[in-house]
């Protein structure tokens, strides 16, 4: 196949392309999406919870306002376990009783997460305070440093 050839059918491709997608809306493809979304937290409620606190945590934990943002990042990974463990308490008195054993089990598994998430938030607070007065003091005792080595060498000069 020539080059031209080539080109040509890269053209038609594209070009059936855009018309498939012109021929879908924007409302079927967030349809779709919506509908996909929903089937994975349905079938995966411990998944999607625990992946949701612990990308918060992680948001939180890497921002320049780690303190600030991780509190709010844990906060919304809480209420996003609390959603997670009232849509999976739903669906257990939906099945039944043994069904109601693994809500008690989610019901453990949220407060040890919100427990894990308020101590995490702690210990990122902690460890930023820390990390802010130890660079304040390396900042003050390098003022002091040169503002001293600078006496020093104009008292050293003759003029």
């Amino acid at each position: 196949m020539s080059t031209q050839e080539q080109r040509d059918e890269l053209r038609r491709k594209i070009e059936e392309s855009e018309r498939r997608n012109e021929e879908r809306s924007i409302a079927d493809m967030a349809r779709d999406a919506t509908d996909n979304a929903t089937e994975f937290v349905k079938a995966h409620p411990l998944l999607t919870v625990g992946a949701v606190a612990l990308i918060g945590l992680a948001i939180g934990s890497r921002t320049s306002k780690g303190r600030e943002l991780t509190g709010r990042a844990v906060g919304f990974a809480d209420h996003l376990a609390d959603l997670g463990l009232a849509y999976a308490s739903g669906m257990a008195g939906k099945v039944g009783t043994a069904t109601r054993h693994g809500g008690d089990r989610l019901v453990d598994l949220s407060d040890d997460i919100a427990f894990g998430s308020r101590s995490a938030r702690r210990n990122a607070a902690y460890f930023a305070d820390r990390q802010k007065d130890a660079a304040r003091h390396a900042g003050r005792r390098a003022a002091r440093k040169t503002g001293r080595g600078y006496r020093d060498l104009r008292s050293a000069l003759p003029f």
